[in-house]
């Protein structure tokens, strides 16, 4: 196990290298952004003033939420609150401020009451040598470590062996797509090119440290793989029928504004759809390799054709499933999206003829098609590779029929 991580590891680094790509460009566009906000702020500001922000505070005192005239006509829920620097020059000092629970003008939407012990960010902000107090938002990050260590624990608890190869299985996922994917587009590169490699680099070392490098896992790995290109390639022709300019969402218009880099949307939206659809592909194409694998050790003499059959009623069984998954979450991550539109009194046919919903539906359907395709394409290649095999066996110890097996 050890040896497989190892090399996978380094399987990883040698292409990271090879492909050239750094997030120093990103820090890089990062700082002259950050730079050129505050020379235009500084340009900007008539008083002569001083803006901290994302400065650590402790509430210390919290009092009940009340409702006030928001000075715009409406009404707002605030909470006076006494909080405790934590970080920076004016570390240890305590101030009272008022924190501003309503998001929306109509005063629908409320946040939570914040309570003594709270961590939260705060902006401080100097003019004319009077300190002011902005509560800016809640210090959330140790709830969510806390969170991602449940969830590693949950998956050794039940995977044991195989759920510590599981988390380093996604560790890479994560690497790969914020070290070779995010950084590469950011810096220009082709995002359909890009994505491409980088879902190639995630199946063929998640699959190795899983399970080693078998005729198992190469018939995984390349019928995933042949899953998730068909749906980047139905998303690129629907897309260029559809008149998809990868730009419908709002996401698409603040990153073509905050960055200096020109992308290119249309292959970005290409990049989104097989991302996507990974780890459901490689999910399906993993389970009719190893559905069939067992067969084949059951049942040695099993033909190629009957491997195929096999693997095409499994993959049945499995379609529903996985297609409503990956359905259901792109209908989750728009829902809020898809009741803007509803409470706006739109028909069915003009909400569904919006940029922004037609992407999602593309992104949806593309991927599962991927999906569905991954289920012959990983049989075909299973059952080639071992159509002629009459003793098949995964580790070269085992013995059946008194004959060693052949190791794969």
């Amino acid at each position: 196990m050890n040896k497989k991580i190892l090399t996978g590891l380094i399987i990883f680094l040698i292409l990271t290298q090879i492909l050239g790509i750094n997030i120093s460009n990103a820090d890089e566009q990062v700082k002259v952004t950050e730079e050129t906000q505050e020379n235009t702020t500084q340009n900007a500001e008539v008083k002569k003033q001083e803006i901290k922000e994302n400065v650590k505070a402790k509430v210390i005192e919290a009092g009940k939420s009340y409702e006030r005239d928001n000075g715009n006509g409406g009404k707002e829920y605030v909470q006076n609150v006494k909080v405790k620097i934590l970080e920076g020059e004016e570390k240890d000092e305590k101030f009272d401020t008022t924190y501003v629970l309503t998001y929306d003008l109509d005063n629908k939407i409320v946040g939570y009451e914040l309570k003594e012990g709270n961590t939260v960010y705060v902006g401080i902000q100097k003019e004319n040598n009077e300190i002011k107090i902005i509560v800016q938002d809640v210090v959330r990050q140790n709830y969510l470590i806390g969170l991602v260590i449940f969830f590693f624990a949950s998956i050794i608890l039940v995977g044991r062996k195989k759920g510590i190869k599981a988390i380093i299985g996604l560790i890479i996922t994560v690497l790969a797509v914020f070290i070779v994917l995010l950084a590469a587009i950011f810096k220009g590169y082709n995002a359909i090119l890009v994505s491409i490699g980088t879902c190639f680099i995630i199946i063929v070392l998640t699959f190795t440290v899983i399970d080693g490098w078998n005729k198992k896992t190469i018939s995984a790995a390349l019928g995933t793989l042949g899953g998730v290109v068909l749906a980047g390639i139905i998303a690129i022709i629907t897309g260029y029928l559809a008149k998809l300019s990868g730009a419908g969402k709002e996401e698409a218009i603040m990153l073509s504004i905050a960055s200096d880099t020109a992308f290119n949307f249309r292959d970005l939206l290409f990049a989104e759809i097989i991302v996507s659809a990974l780890g459901a592909c490689m999910d399906v194409g993993m389970s009719i390799a190893s559905s069939l694998s067992e067969l084949k050790i059951k049942n040695p003499s099993i033909s190629g054709k009957e491997l195929f059959k096999s693997g095409m009623n499994i993959g049945g069984d499995m379609i529903g499933t996985m297609t409503n998954t990956l359905i259901l979450s792109f209908i989750g991550s728009s829902l809020i999206l898809v009741l803007l539109y509803m409470s706006s009194q739109v028909t069915f046919t003009e909400v569904i003829n919006i940029e922004a919903i037609a992407t999602e539906c593309v992104c949806a359907l593309s991927g599962s098609i991927g999906i569905v395709y991954t289920v012959p394409i990983t049989a075909v290649i299973f059952s080639f590779i071992n159509r002629n095999k009459e003793i098949y066996k995964v580790k070269s110890e085992n013995i059946i029929e008194g004959k060693r097996s052949l190791k794969l």
